[in-house]
């Protein structure tokens, strides 16, 4: 088995976001493969490393949800994991916060089993030890892959050895299966990649053109409420699902039509560019950027629309932002002059900028700063709900004039 996770350590209340279980035969072939994306009502943690995102998880069942599958799969079975006390430890967890006690699950750890095999080298990392048994994942950090790729190493191990001397590498034995524990809650698995996420939707800009007939509402009364909202979404130059919904919703409850809204995001878009053009030079990053909110908003003309001139537009976005209170929530992964963006620096650079730091999400909070801008923590929630602005990494620290990577 295989788990991807928020963090290091479930003491910390960090999560299982991918659980992968490989049943295998007497020789470690695979017969079965079990693994589902999980939903976690908090943020993702480092998403540059296991690549998972709050979207990936919108279809996602949550741990509780597939708890009659995961005892299935466990019961009368050794774990078979590598560094076996993080993974058990984490599913350990798990069942404990579903109200299961199987304390101590039953393991064996391939890396020991790696080391009688002289595989990986010292530190018997499992990318080298695939590498040692000619195989490539995939996907580096990928539940299955990696699970799959423990049982390669157990069946190295069973050619060799053979299962007499496994038993040296066991910590614990299996629970009889009539004291073992049993759940009915099933749901469908969702396997990385799976997600309706993944796949290619169309604009929503499009499934409104196909959809609205609402007639031209009186304009300057309606098109604010509809620019604040599209101000909030596209920071991140890019629409998630929801902010897609929020916009269509917004757009006819006020009567916008199809050709308004379309308008609209043909100005918005040319306002950026102008924007971008005040120094008189569009970066290949700042054309970059404005091709991918083009994208977002279905608008195709946007190269046509950098040749274009455009006059200097005045006024300090970065003086706009001074005074409001801001708070921070989940992994930073922007460097700053060469260093990670951490915490502490975060709230360093923003009151450099005049900010006021705020330690938690109140009703009086003006910015919620998160990596993931489908964030599922309890900060980011507690946001949406008191409606207060949320903002992408990436996307806060330009608005302050600050450069970062």
């Amino acid at each position: 088995m295989d788990c991807e996770t928020t963090g290091i350590h479930p003491g910390a209340h960090h999560r299982i976001i991918e659980l992968a279980i490989v049943d295998v035969d007497a020789m470690g072939e695979p017969v079965e493969i079990w693994t589902s994306l999980l939903r976690v009502d908090r943020d993702l943690g480092p998403t540059g490393i296991h690549g998972i995102r709050g979207r990936d998880l919108r279809d996602a069942p949550s741990f509780e949800d597939v708890l009659g599958d995961v005892l299935e799969r466990l019961g009368g079975r050794t774990l078979v994991a590598h560094n076996a006390r993080f993974d058990c430890a984490f599913l350990e967890f798990e069942l404990a916060r579903a109200g299961v006690d199987v304390n101590p699950l039953p393991r064996v750890c391939t890396m020991a089993l790696a080391g009688r095999l002289g595989l990986g080298g010292s530190r018997a990392r499992l990318s080298d030890c695939a590498e040692g048994l000619g195989v490539s994942p995939d996907r580096a950090h990928c539940a299955e892959a990696d699970a799959l790729v423990c049982a390669l190493i157990l069946a190295a191990y069973l050619r060799k050895h053979g299962a007499a001397g496994l038993g040296a590498f066991e910590r614990g034995r299996p629970r009889p299966l009539a004291s073992w524990p049993t759940s009915d809650r099933r749901a469908a698995c969702c396997p990385r990649g799976t997600s309706s996420a993944s796949s290619e939707e169309p604009s929503f800009l499009k499934s409104l053109v196909s959809s609205a007939d609402a007639p031209l509402g009186a304009d300057a009364l309606l098109v604010a409420p509809y620019l604040e909202v599209l101000d909030r979404a596209i920071e991140d130059r890019r629409l998630s699902e929801a902010e897609q919904a929020e916009l269509a919703e917004t757009a006819s409850m006020l009567g916008l039509s199809a050709e308004r809204v379309r308008s609209l995001h043909t100005d918005y878009v040319g306002t950026l560019i102008a924007l971008a053009k005040r120094d008189s030079i569009v970066t290949e990053r700042e054309r970059y950027d404005l091709v991918l909110v083009g994208e977002a908003l279905g608008i195709s003309e946007v190269e046509e629309l950098l040749d274009q001139p455009f006059g200097n537009s005045e006024g300090s976005m970065a003086d706009a932002m001074a005074g409001k209170s801001v708070c921070f929530t989940g992994a930073l992964t922007c460097t700053y002059e060469g260093t990670k963006v951490t915490r502490d620096l975060a709230h360093e650079l923003a009151e450099e900028a005049g900010m006021v730091i705020a330690p938690r999400v109140t009703k009086k909070l003006d910015i919620l700063v998160v990596a993931d801008p489908d964030s599922l923590s309890g900060k980011a929630a507690k946001a949406r709900e008191y409606g207060t602005r949320v903002i992408a990494e990436a996307a806060f620290w330009p608005l302050l004039g600050i450069e970062v990577a």
